[in-house]
């Protein structure tokens, strides 16, 4: 598997490149990966990351702005392990709880082969947004290694870096071209200070439920913009994103940390969420209630909340999605090796998705994702997908 992924991170040539202004550069040993080459026709190549997604993450559909309430406890029943958050029938979900040897030892793979590409080309000969695409998936890749390698874990905020006593996203877990770096690092100090555009805030998965969410398809220097956009559009116009509460606008507080990009803080980044926002959200952005940052939910964006009942598995977990008589279903979870079925919180999950999807069916709205039709033997009984290299490639999904 490793010799796979490592053919599968390739620079090739392509014909044009999209370009996007560059600020001011970061400071110290960061400035080394302040320039590009807007005219640079090189590309890299983040299918095999595309692929690992397509297997290890369900698409959880756009919810209602409603929010959930807590579910009611009746006496001398067994105590619940999923979340009770008003927002968790939110964002994707990554199924670390069904993850093989395979796929971890895949995951581990790819963040060594990515870090190891600043050493083998030089980023500064990469175009903006081909190095916008490589740092999100630099990123994203680590994070859910690092949350893969202390599974399981509830709450993310808490939640150490493999091996050290150190916060996960101030540990220095990367290397790069002999710099030490946090996902911070990446995040605030080389991103956030390189690229002026707030879009970049929807490219980083924080392993949470309450930051934006892991897409499916690894982010692409040539489409890198319009990918942000979708991630911007899910996060703006969810709860976990904008809400209201009493009387006050509540929004998230990743807005704080990114206030460089908002100025003049209230107005810029209300004209910033209008941007993204439905007429429903709008309605609530325009009204003249003060903004807080004050949304946070740091539960784990898995399907189970991190409960032990149904991890340390040998089998193969494999996110993918199911059509019957062309009207798409929920993502199905096959595991024949391991947790066959889930735990109650991760089933109610899973219905929840699966309800919201027939409702946006019904209503003629499903358009947030795209459904496949899954190869199957002469049963009928879906056939095992795994990383290209390894099987026949898999069918592509969103």
């Amino acid at each position: 598997m490793h010799k796979v992924i490592i053919c599968g991170l390739a620079v090739a040539l392509l014909s044009s490149t999209v370009s996007i202004p560059a600020l001011a550069q970061p400071a110290g040993d960061f400035r080394q990966f302040a320039d590009f080459n807007d005219a640079s026709r090189r590309h890299v190549d983040f299918t095999v990351w595309t692929e690992l997604l397509h297997d290890l993450v369900l698409n959880v559909p756009v919810m209602d702005r409603i929010p959930e309430r807590r579910r009611s406890q009746l006496t001398g029943s067994r105590a619940l392990t999923s979340n009770e958050s008003r927002y968790r029938f939110e964002a994707n979900r990554v199924a670390y709880n069904m993850m093989s040897d395979e796929y971890r030892q895949a995951v581990t793979f790819y963040r060594e082969d990515l870090e190891a590409l600043p050493s083998q080309i030089d980023l500064a000969s990469l175009s903006s947004n081909e190095q916008l695409a490589y740092w999100l998936n630099l990123h994203n890749v680590a994070m859910v290694e690092q949350v893969m390698l202390e599974y399981p874990v509830t709450r993310i905020n808490t939640m150490r870096a493999h091996g050290t006593s150190e916060n996960v996203f101030e540990a220095k877990i990367l290397n790069i071209n002999g710099v030490p770096l946090s996902l911070n690092d990446i995040r605030l100090r080389i991103v956030y200070a390189q690229w002026d555009d707030p879009r970049v805030i929807y490219g980083f998965f924080n392993g949470a439920i309450g930051g934006p969410e892991l897409p499916r398809d690894a982010y692409d220097g040539a489409r890198v913009w319009g990918q942000l956009d979708r991630n911007a559009s899910e996060f703006i116009n969810s709860l976990r994103g904008v809400e209201v509460a009493r009387s006050e606008l509540r929004v998230s507080h990743i807005y704080r940390e990114a206030a460089r990009f908002f100025p003049n803080f209230d107005s810029d980044l209300r004209a910033h969420l209008n941007r993204f926002a439905t007429e429903e959200t709008a309605e609530q952005v325009n009204d003249i209630r003060p903004l807080r940052t004050s949304v946070e939910d740091w539960h784990i964006a898995d399907l189970i909340n991190g409960s032990t009942r149904c991890t340390g598995t040998a089998g193969a977990a494999l996110m993918y999605s199911t059509t019957i008589e062309g009207a798409p279903r929920s993502d199905a979870v096959a595991s024949p090796l391991s947790c066959t079925s889930l735990p109650t919180n991760g089933l109610i999950l899973m219905n929840a998705v699966q309800e919201r999807r027939m409702e946006l069916i019904r209503e003629g709205r499903y358009g947030e994702v795209r459904t496949v039709d899954i190869p199957t033997d002469p049963n009928g009984n879906p056939l095992r997908l795994r990383p290209a290299g390894n099987a026949p490639a898999g069918p592509e999904g969103n």
